[in-house]
């Protein structure tokens, strides 16, 4: 019996550290991860006879600008074609970091569009995201063929290909749509290859490669004040100057427990402290970037619960909060950077899309959202350096800060920065979006609009009219038809 029970224990044991090493298979960045995401859409009452969306594949080059370089790879692309008139305009939604799915062409302000001007909707997956894999495997130098350039000018071969072969549309009219960084390339694109498009709608779209993103956990801390409360923001800011001041008189013991962090995680060790921090200001970036009805308003409840009388244990218990009862924050730095090096297709570091996200922000935009501004309520503690170092150890040693500056001036050089001088784009914004600091937030020229909609969160525009819109929001969204419309014109 003694035996039988001796074994009972040691795999109820096991079985917890199984579970606390499953936890660890993605450490460090969840938060991270989901603020790169495909965004949500939602859809009105058209969205109930959406027809069948079909997955296809269109071979493109792996090197468009090497014509000795013959090598092609499939690309995934979905389209659904139940509003088509022959002579119709081309809807085409373009994928980001992130894997494409269905439902983004058959509800919101998009598939509405198509229907009421009877197009074809087409939904591009973004190479090296999704099902989309040029090459064999993520090692640092296959990923010289994830860029920018490669990718529009994989939209480019689209557009051409889908003219040629799609009945009555050898003349037609094209419109593209993006979110977040696909909005940053349907504007890109009409700068690049303007004979192929004739306008684009950039929905909360990033123009400005800037390494030290200090802007962002500025608007975060913005938005949490102008929606949850001054209160709320400044418990925040509270708990978390606590949680620093207790790590820099070494109780990192009380601060493990309180965050319920995982026993490889060192609070003494630099790296580990600042990816901690990170992290934790993550978790309510997230929030905050899709921001719907009552999000935010949540977190607060949260976080002023008056029976939690510990500003930082305030801050940890939403941390927390989504932990299961096994389950620990895993923020320590070699096990993310050990996660992410990982090179297989099947893994969690390319299934998360964050392996190739991160190489491109190493190497074109830097866009790292860092404290290194007073303006913000989640301290001093993740400095550039902790991404620098983080770029230098995913990926072979290949980036230092010095490149990464050089990166970044170059996309700003060869697209235009905050002036990339385009027609025909409408720029919208959301205003307790974090992104809008890198966007355009006033009219470009006469013929590239810009408007920011108070109240608004990343890419909420997207999602159809419904009565639940804010008059500003309704008029964005009027205001994109009326253009699609002239532009076709």
């Amino acid at each position: 019996m003694k035996s039988f029970l001796a074994l009972v224990c040691l795999l109820g044991v096991l079985g917890v550290h199984a579970q606390e090493q499953q936890q660890r298979q993605a450490p460090g960045r969840a938060a991270w991860e989901r603020l790169h995401r495909e965004p949500p859409i939602r859809g009105g009452p058209a969205s109930k006879r959406a027809g069948p969306v079909t997955t296809k594949y269109i071979m493109q080059r792996l090197d468009h600008f090497d014509p000795q370089n013959v090598n092609t790879w499939s690309m995934r692309y979905m389209e659904n074609g139940e509003f088509y008139e022959e002579g119709g305009p081309l809807f085409i939604y373009v994928g980001g970091e992130w894997e494409i799915s269905a439902g983004s062409i058959s509800r919101g302000h998009v598939y509405d569009m198509a229907s009421e001007l009877k197009g074809y909707l087409f939904y591009t997956e973004h190479r090296f995201y999704g099902q989309s894999h040029p090459t064999v495997d993520l090692r640092t130098d296959k990923l010289k063929y994830l860029n920018i350039d490669q990718a529009l000018a994989d939209l480019a071969h689209f557009v051409v290909q889908m003219r040629r072969t799609l009945p009555g549309a050898e003349n037609a009219g094209v419109i593209m749509v993006g979110g977040s960084y696909s909005a940053t390339m349907v504007a890109w694109f009409r700068q690049k290859y303007p004979h192929l498009i004739n306008g684009a709608w950039a929905s909360s779209a990033p123009v400005f490669a800037k390494v030290e993103f200090t802007e962002y956990k500025e608007i975060v801390s913005e938005s949490i004040r102008l929606v949850g409360g001054q209160s709320c923001a400044a418990r925040i800011e509270r708990g978390i100057k606590q949680t620093e001041e207790l790590l820099d008189n070494g109780d990192y013991a009380r601060v493990a427990d309180a965050f319920q962090l995982c026993s490889d995680v060192d609070l003494a060790k630099p790296l580990d402290r600042m990816n901690f921090f990170s992290s934790v200001s993550d978790e309510f970036a997230g929030v905050v970037q899709y921001h719907s009805a009552g999000d935010i308003e949540g977190v607060c409840r949260m976080i002023e619960d008056a029976t939690v009388t510990d500003d930082m244990e305030a801050v940890a218990k939403y941390a927390t909060s989504s932990l299961g009862v096994f389950n620990c924050n895993s923020y320590g730095y070699k096990a993310m950077i050990d996660y992410y090096k990982n090179t297989a297709w099947e893994h969690g570091a390319a299934q998360s899309a964050m392996r190739q996200w991160m190489y491109q922000t190493c190497a074109e935009y830097g866009w790292y959202q860092i404290s290194g501004s007073s303006n913000q309520i989640f301290g001093s503690s993740f400095p550039v350096e902790l991404y620098v170092k983080l770029c230098g150890d995913m990926y072979d040693g290949f980036f230092d800060e010095t490149r990464m500056q050089n990166n970044a001036d170059r996309t700003n050089v060869i697209y235009g920065g905050w002036n990339p001088e385009v027609t025909n784009v409408f720029f919208t914004q959301g205003q307790l979006d974090p992104w809008r600091a890198m966007g355009i937030q006033q009219d470009l020229n006469d013929q590239s609009p810009a408007v920011v909609i108070p109240g608004a969160s990343h890419c909420a525009d997207l999602s159809s009219i419904t009565a639940q819109d804010s008059d500003q929001m309704r008029a964005a969204k009027e205001k994109i038809l009326e253009l699609v419309k002239k532009w076709l014109a």
